[in-house]
């Protein structure tokens, strides 16, 4: 893995947020959808040195960060059955796996149940693009392919491939 300087890691985090004062938030929404590719916004980061990222993954620095609510929709419909945190135990370890296209992406706890890990499997952070919000960034755009498939924990997909959202709310004591 590649490490980054703080002042990289604030340029990156300047350009994934737009300005400092937008980073001072103690809660991080992340957000994964469908929107003719593959989108991953990023709001209220707290601090542009937290983050380290490489082609193969990003990863919050603050370890003591829990995961504290989960949605995910399909064309808006909750699939979550009304469970705000969708099966998971915020004291164990997580994972979500979002599948689009050949590839997926991996949120999940970095270390036991805290910390925040994004991985993938052929689809490499170096190629996600931004967009005209500074806080996403788009992977796959005009390939054609969709979100097919969210798991919480291995489990049962929740998504049928109609307009896949999941959103995480990260709270960094």
């Amino acid at each position: 893995m590649t490490r980054l300087t703080l002042t990289t890691s604030l340029a990156l985090a300047i350009l994934l947020c737009g300005s400092p004062a937008r980073m001072q938030a103690g809660d991080t929404k992340i957000t994964v959808k469908d929107g003719g590719s593959i989108l991953l916004r990023l709001d209220g980061l707290d601090a542009g040195g937290n983050w380290s990222y490489s082609r193969d993954e990003i990863r919050h620095l603050n370890l003591r960060g829990v995961l504290t609510s989960v949605q995910i929709t399909e064309g808006g419909a909750d699939r979550c059955a009304g469970d705000a945190m969708c099966g998971i135990d915020p004291s164990a370890p997580w994972n979500i796996r979002v599948a689009h296209g050949s590839g997926w992406l991996l949120i999940s706890s970095f270390s036991g149940n805290k910390g925040l890990h994004f991985t993938h499997h052929k689809l490499p952070f170096d190629l996600w693009r931004p967009t005209a919000n500074p806080d996403e960034r788009e992977f796959g755009h005009g390939d054609g392919h969709r979100i097919k498939g969210v798991r919480v924990n291995n489990g049962a997909n929740l998504c049928g491939g109609h307009g896949c959202q999941v959103t995480l709310t990260y709270t960094t004591p």
